[in-house]
């Protein structure tokens, strides 16, 4: 049964999806679904009481029993949970924001009753185990909810959103880890050294009715080399024509001194979201005042604190970025819906031969390494990939090749099983080291390795 607790708004067609609900899945007729309707202060509330993030969301949902996808739900294994009244076993509260369905509705140029429908349908699907985490959950979570609309003829008319992102912070502040969360595949290299990201990396996201450009660019550090300049020109570049800014920063340090650092680097009139970042890594407790100070003086459309290790609110991050997204009326897409970045294959390999000589070398010399890929013979079983690794003195080289060459031969096997693992072949990868005498300080050896960004 439906049990509407605090209004009637369209109850018969609300009971219309719960009934398509309960014969598609094929519930037990003695089972309960909570339904409230509240108002954005009290599903802020809810929000921040219970998933930790200060915000307004169109619905949230709180399942009693644990179901996964294709589980069917039998009435015994909950014995112990049944109502001895009435004899029926509730699964779940569903929370649905009237003010921010009245919103959507308007922005999809439908019906509230559309609306509260689909909102209705997609928090019965999250309390039978379906969720939106990864893009093939989302897809079937999605091809489900639209199905069962359809059939009921209340459909929901989606317009298309696109645009591009760009993603600002400190060095190592976990920029790189979030485009590759959010994106779902390794577009930019990620170790726990600074300085890690030198160039603007694209991580392109994708579904039916959204492509988001990501943009991870180069952290903000202190200057040392002529590299540095042009580090930040990337930087400057990726925050000229973009929609969104995600701005970055820890929850391991203190945050408003972080946020006045950044904020005097931003110069632009596109949304600005502020993600406080590692959440996982301290306590709530600790968390909690210094996001209060920080919400009274951030100027931003929206501060969420995420995990991007973890996955933690990515999936509120995505919603957030999808609301102020530029809306088309047909399918605007910057890039195939197949490519997930801007960089090749070749790109990539090299990135990933820096990524571990950076875990693998102490001190200085691995940020004076780059990796060119000059040869790529996809043709070859297995596939010959061939780089030259450049350093900036003589001795440094004697360190990357290491004693009896161990050093490099362990560089080189670490990269070929990420190399492999990356395109499904295996590979003969052969590094060799040369020296370029302090390249991070030539303006033509930064702009012949690609790095440098004309004015």
């Amino acid at each position: 049964m439906l049990e509407i607790l605090n209004d009637d708004l369209y109850s018969a067609d609300l009971k219309r999806v719960y009934d398509s609900v309960v014969k598609r899945f094929s519930l037990p007729k003695k089972i309960r679904v909570n339904l409230s309707f509240v108002g954005e202060s009290e599903i802020q509330e809810l929000n921040k009481n219970t998933r930790g993030i200060d915000r307004v969301t169109d619905v949230l949902t709180y399942p009693y029993i644990n179901l996964k996808v294709g589980e069917k739900l039998r009435l015994s294994d909950y014995a112990l949970d049944i109502d001895p009244e009435d004899k029926i076993l509730t699964i779940g509260d569903i929370y649905i924001c009237t003010e921010r369905a009245k919103e959507q509705a308007k922005e999809y140029n439908h019906t509230l009753k559309r609306e509260i429908c689909f909102l209705f349908c997609h928090g019965m699907l999250h309390l039978l185990g379906y969720d939106h985490m990864t893009k093939s959950d989302e897809k079937i979570m999605t091809e489900m909810q639209e199905t069962i609309m359809s059939e009921l003829n209340i459909g929901r008319d989606i317009p298309f959103k696109s645009g591009f992102v760009t993603i600002i912070g400190d060095t190592n502040v976990g920029k790189s880890t979030l485009i590759n969360r959010l994106v779902g595949e390794k577009v930019a290299i990620v170790t726990p050294k600074s300085q890690t990201t030198r160039e603007n990396i694209i991580g392109v996201y994708n579904d039916e009715h959204t492509q988001i450009v990501f943009v991870d660019t180069p952290g903000y550090h202190k200057h040392s080399y002529k590299i540095d300049d042009a580090m930040d020109k990337q930087i400057d570049n990726a925050t000229v024509d973009t929609e969104i800014i995600l701005m970055m920063i820890s929850a391991k340090r203190p945050l408003v001194d972080q946020f006045k650092a950044i904020e005097t680097r931003v110069n632009s009139t596109a949304k600005k979201i502020l993600l406080i970042n590692k959440i996982d890594e301290v306590s709530f407790e600790k968390l909690y005042p210094e996001l209060s100070k920080l919400s009274e003086i951030a100027k931003v459309d929206e501060i969420l604190p995420i995990s991007a290790l973890k996955g933690k609110n990515c999936d509120v991050l995505l919603d957030m970025v999808k609301k102020y997204l530029p809306v088309y009326d047909f399918e605007m897409r910057y890039y195939p819906v197949d490519e997930y970045t801007d960089k090749d294959l070749r790109h990539i390999c090299a990135e990933i031969i820096r990524e571990k000589s950076l875990m693998l070398l102490d001190d200085e010399i691995p940020h004076g390494i780059h990796v060119v890929i000059t040869d790529y013979k996809e043709s070859t079983n297995p596939i010959e990939i061939y780089a030259d690794m450049y350093c900036e003195r003589e001795n440094h080289k004697a360190i990357i090749l290491g004693k009896n060459g161990n050093m490099i031969k362990e560089i080189s096997t670490q990269s070929r099983i990420s190399i492999e693992k990356l395109i499904g072949s295996k590979v003969n990868l052969q590094i060799f080291v040369k020296v370029k005498p302090n390249w991070r300080n030539d303006e033509k050896a930064i702009s012949d390795f690609g790095l440098l960004i004309d004015e």
